[in-house]
């Protein structure tokens, strides 16, 4: 009789989708066991609940694998206790980066979530093979197994009470021995109108990094999968593809030559297919990654993680960055090549201060870097950062929040699930206090809403040219926030940050367990990304004021500079009302708006309003058409699709895709 083996990687789908992509992890591992035990092994993946809430009504699998982030603990941990209760024998194993480092956390992380049975640290692989002919030779008897306290690879798990840990298993070395789950057909059943495929073309990272979990010894030597296999892959996805994205998982694509060729392969498919439109992955710390961005023309932005400008700030995480003329150079070289560039920082890093995190997006933003994102530092169980020893030395102040879009209701076997998962977020350190680190988030919001995707571009692009920075107006509007009609939005976001933290785990725990909590907040629409949602209700339902708060300080800059004329005005004027027909009430796709202007905005807007534009004046006004194209409204409507229609749900898709692709297109009538 066959082993009955499920992989489950879920997401949760009440508040839109958490995880979108393809369950590729779990699918390499099972890829792996097939080969080692053929057809005496029966294989199933799982992405969504309802599918594996009806797989386990019909089935009893021998073992439940689940992935562990930190967006699928707890609903994985529900789903093994249910299962444990309902089927004893059944086997419970977990994997993934979700699990922390020292032996006293980690035998309390077993002995706080009792379902899991075996939990496989490090590469799952040759960590699973090994528990499964363990298991094979007990006749799948776990308790036996656990009794006799076997040692296996990779492997830990609690035995009376003792935390039993296997050797450390070397890593794959040749990648190709693990077959592919895409080319065997094992992933087909998730080619939809929501998940996107997810692709590993390498394996480790050589940098250091504490708040990452890949900044250890264990992943510092690369592995690669070959080129030809990976061409196959992209061929194979490219049939069966529906959606516009792709991603790539490795942790610094773009810093080896292969990725050339791999950039290469996805460009002639998509010469040919019209797939991928959008490419998503982390870019290498280095100035190779020019190569790849050049080649993807336009698909892929180039990513400059720098996380803090400061050096204090980067020596205590450990932290090496390109250097500022190389991430200078990589910003300028997409600017030109494909008119976008990324940058992320991380707020509240050990070192971190409330003018050091300002700086730090200012001078991103001064780079020219199109999108410069802040994050919260999360406490990710398997860094370094998340040690008892690291956080006495900064003085680290944590608390927990309830993940975005991170909660749901069940029904499995006649029986309720409520899961949720949670955060651990630092919101002070013995360099910055809490209030400082609400008036960081403050400025960092400014800087999504008004700087992020170049949303003003027109107007950062015209104070450039009298040697006025972004940052300066980026500065000026943030100071005039609490004047403006967007005061309101913005005490919102703050008291949305404030609420939804934590001191105490455990009772955040109780609350969300607690019968129609979840129900709650759903239905009241909370906990969701503050910053992703406020920017969406700002972009969608602020437009006009945005723009107003943006000209009056434009104006005010420029007076400064004693450069403000009545030319200057009338442009200003005219320009304004250009950008808000572009990008005001862009849900109405069938809006169709035809104005006059004195200026050629449309040349222009060629040359991203990086020329003067009072050459371009011209006395008999001209009328220009406002709407968006056929292929503008297929876009859109299938991100609507993928992501949903809530202001949430739109906050997650203006970060997910090039949002100046939904303004409405102009030209001349």
């Amino acid at each position: 009789m066959k082993t009955l083996i499920a992989f489950a990687d879920l997401t949760y789908t009440q508040k839109g989708f958490s995880s979108t992509a393809f369950p590729y992890a779990g699918a390499i591992v099972a890829s792996y066991a097939k080969k080692k035990f053929g057809d005496s092994i029966s294989v199933e993946l799982f992405k969504y609940p309802d599918d594996f809430i009806n797989y386990l009504e019909k089935n009893v699998p021998n073992i439940v694998c689940f992935t562990n982030y930190s967006w699928t603990l707890d609903i994985s941990h529900e789903f093994s206790k249910k299962i444990k209760e309902k089927f004893p024998k059944a086997v419970t194993v977990f994997g993934g980066p979700n699990y922390p480092n020292e032996l006293d956390t980690q035998k309390s992380f077993l002995l706080d979530y009792p379902a899991i049975d075996f939990y496989i640290k490090g590469e799952g692989e040759l960590g699973f093979v090994d528990l499964l002919q363990n298991l094979k030779n007990k006749n799948f008897n776990s308790e036996l197994l656990k009794k006799e306290k076997t040692r296996i690879g990779n492997c830990h798990y609690i035995s009376d009470g003792e935390l039993i840990i296997g050797d450390m298993l070397p890593r794959v070395q040749e990648l190709n021995d693990i077959p592919s789950p895409y080319l065997s057909g094992m992933l087909d059943k998730f080619f939809d109108n929501v998940l996107i495929p997810s692709l590993q073309t390498s394996r480790g990272c050589p940098f250091k990094c504490n708040f990452c979990q890949e900044g250890k010894d264990y992943f510092t030597k690369i592995c690669k999968y070959s080129l030809d296999r990976i061409i196959e892959e992209l061929e194979y996805i490219a049939k069966r593809v529906k959606v516009p994205n792709l991603y790539v998982l490795d942790s610094n694509f773009g810093m080896y030559k292969k990725d050339v060729e791999i950039a290469k392969a996805v460009m002639r498919i998509r010469k040919r297919d019209g797939w991928p439109k959008y490419f998503e992955a982390t870019g290498g710390k280095s100035k190779k990654v020019m190569d790849v961005i050049s080649i993807l023309d336009g698909i892929y932005p180039a990513n400059v993680a720098i996380q803090s400008t400061d050096p204090e700030v980067l020596k205590n995480i450990q932290r090496r960055n390109v250097p500022d003329e190389t991430a200078g150079e990589i910003i300028k070289f997409a600017d030109t090549k494909i008119g976008t560039s990324f940058s992320e920082i991380i707020l509240c890093l050990p070192g971190d201060d409330l003018n050091k995190h300002t700086k730090s997006m200012c001078d991103m933003m001064d780079r020219g870097a199109n999108v410069v994102r802040s994050h919260q530092l999360l406490l990710l169980p398997d860094s370094i950062m998340y040690t008892k020893d690291y956080r006495k030395k900064y003085e680290m102040e944590t608390r927990f929040r309830l993940q975005p879009k991170c909660f749901s209701n069940f029904t499995l076997y006649k029986e309720n699930i409520s899961s949720s998962e949670i955060d651990e977020v630092c919101i002070a350190n013995n360099t910055m206090n809490y209030q400082d680190y609400l008036q960081c988030r403050f400025f960092d919001l400014t800087v999504e809403i008004f700087y992020n995707n170049g949303v003003f571009n027109e107007y950062i692009n015209l104070i450039n040219q009298f040697d006025i920075k972004a940052s300066d107006l980026i500065k000026k509007i943030n100071k005039d926030i609490s004047n403006s009609t967007l005061k309101e939005l913005y005490t919102g976001f703050l008291k949305e940050n404030d609420d939804c933290l934590w001191k105490d785990r455990s009772e955040l725990e109780k609350y969300i367990k607690s019968n129609g909590a979840i129900d709650k907040i759903i239905e009241q629409n909370l906990r969701d990304n503050e910053q992703l949602t406020y920017r969406a209700k700002a972009f969608f339902e602020k437009m006009q004021d945005l723009h107003d708060i943006v000209l009056k300080n434009t104006r005010e800059l420029l007076n400064e500079k004693s450069v403000l004329n009545d030319e200057r005005k009338d442009y200003l004027n005219q320009l304004t009302r250009f950008s808000l027909l572009r990008k005001n009430n862009l849900r109405s796709l069938d809006q169709i708006v035809t104005e006059k202007f004195s200026y050629d905005f449309i040349k222009i807007a060629k040359s991203n309003f990086k020329e003067s534009p009072f050459s371009y004046f011209q006395p008999k006004e001209v009328n220009i058409n406002f709407s968006h194209t056929p292929e503008q409204q297929k876009i859109f409507t299938s991100y609507l699709k993928q992501f949903g229609s809530s202001i949430p749900n739109l906050g997650t898709m203006l970060s997910r895709s090039s949002v100046n692709s939904f303004y409405r297109s102009v030209y001349k009538c």
